[in-house]
């Protein structure tokens, strides 16, 4: 793909009319972006014009398919969820509470209770039969409000409320329609880019992987689930060698033909800023 792009390149310079040879890559990247384009940089360090690799993910876990970055601070990007809504106040966060270590024992209370005791839940529109929310479907809110949490602070405030006065049919079938990056599309991609190099190919290594996860992260510790990585073991296609990446991106240590700008938020959830 990235030869085809840097043909591509070479063409629309000959159509600009300049040459072929001093075609350059204009790129602004973010999340798998930071991917492609750290990729390109590496593979083509003289085609580089401007970068911008925004949100970056580390792109030799990538292709490991072993994302452990990603996790590092989760609990971090909780803990500012508990120091703003104090911040907000009572008007404008319905989970507040007078201190931040108030209303983070609060909400490890309600992971406590959930993960101990499930609760069946009935009656609910939509749904002709009982269900029964876990701690799962907790953690699933979760880890939607950290990916977007000017949107979803305030949403998953008001659900804490509503369970920590024991109503929890909000958060039915929170885990079950987590919007994962795991779609059909995006799944194929992530185990065809990480073929030949996926670390994740047995039970015991997929186990390491989630242990680290759960020793980094207790609030999201479902990552590992909501990636669904394990399931790149059983892609097993015919691909040729110009499909995969050889070589390690940290080894092809070639100065580009102009710095990329790196950027990264202080607490990133997901492409956390030790990527």
């Amino acid at each position: 793909m990235l030869s085809r792009t840097n043909r591509l390149m070479e063409a629309e310079a000959e159509v600009a009319g300049q040459s072929p040879s001093d075609a350059k890559l204009w790129c602004y990247g973010i999340s798998y972006g930071t991917v492609i384009g750290s990729t390109f940089a590496s593979m083509f360090p003289d085609r580089v014009g401007r970068m911008v690799l925004d949100g970056v993910i580390n792109a030799e876990q990538y292709y490991e398919n072993e994302w452990r970055d990603n996790v590092d601070q989760m609990d971090e990007a909780m803990g500012k969820f508990s120091s703003l809504c104090h911040s907000a106040g009572p008007e404008r966060c319905s989970f507040w509470g007078p201190t931040p270590a108030n209303i983070t024992s609060r909400l490890d209370g309600i992971v406590s209770q959930l993960h101990n005791h499930p609760v069946p839940v009935s009656g609910l529109p939509n749904r002709d039969l009982p269900t029964l929310v876990t701690y799962s479907d907790l953690k699933a809110l979760f880890l939607d409000a950290i990916y977007t949490p000017l949107a979803t602070f305030p949403i998953m405030a008001d659900i804490l409320r509503q369970v920590e006065g024991g109503n929890v049919s909000a958060l039915v079938g929170k885990f079950a329609g987590l919007g994962s990056v795991a779609t059909d599309a995006g799944l194929v991609i992530r185990c065809a880019d990480s073929y030949r190099r996926n670390n994740l190919t047995t039970i015991e290594a997929f186990k390491s992987y989630v242990e680290y996860t759960v020793s980094k992260t207790k609030y999201i510790d479902i990552y590992p689930i909501y990636l669904e990585s394990i399931l790149c073991r059983s892609f097993q296609p015919e691909l040729p060698d110009s499909m995969m990446i050889q070589d390690l991106i940290s080894e092809l240590q070639k100065p580009t033909s102009f710095p990329v700008l790196f950027a990264s938020n202080t607490i990133d959830p997901i492409t956390p800023l030790t990527s």
